[in-house]
This record gives structure tokens, C-alpha cells and sequence, in this order.
């Protein structure tokens, strides 16, 4: 089981969009998962028990596991390579 980080500014708006498209990947792809969604300033509570964190917005903090901006899932451009980042990191 993986677990994922959706955050966005106020853990409300753009994270469920994100959410949302990002559950419809990992279920297509028979990934077993559990999404943590929140605000930016609540990944540091959840970061020790994810295996990767997607943001609706850049994120300059480093952390020890892989984070991704996933604003293409906003826009609709360029979501087959999202998609495609998303699953190389959960290998």
C-alpha cells in the first residue's frame, strides 16, 4: 500500500481536483493507496508515514521522500506525463 501527500494551499480546493484525478490513475493502475489530503503547512505532521508528497503548487522545502507538482492536473496540459512521474516514483 502506498500512501500520498495531496496538499495545496488551504487543503480544500485544488487538492480535491487532485485527489480525484489521482485516484482515478491509481485505480486503473491497481495501486493500493490511501491519500492524506492537506494543506501545505500541514505536510511536515504527515511526511514520516508517506511515500510520496503531490502539491497544486511548487514546494521549495525539501523532504526524504519524492514530491511532485501536480498543477497539470488543474490545466489538463500535460497530464499523461504527471501521470506517468507519478507512477515511477510509487516503483
Amino acid at each position: 500500500m502506498k500512501t500520498i501527500i495531496v496538499a495545496c494551499g488551504s487543503g480544500i480546493a485544488t487538492s480535491t481536483i487532485v485527489n480525484s484525478k489521482l485516484s482515478e490513475l491509481l485505480d486503473s493502475n491497481g495501486i493500493e493507496y490511501s491519500l492524506i489530503q492537506c494543506s501545505i503547512n500541514e505536510i511536515d505532521s504527515y511526511v514520516g508515514e508517506a511515500d510520496l508528497i503531490i502539491s497544486s503548487m511548487q514546494i521549495m522545502k525539501q523532504y526524504p521522500i519524492p514530491k511532485i507538482t501536480g498543477i497539470a492536473y488543474l490545466t489538463g496540459i500535460g497530464e499523461d506525463a504527471l501521470n506517468q512521474q507519478i507512477l515511477d516514483a510509487l516503483k
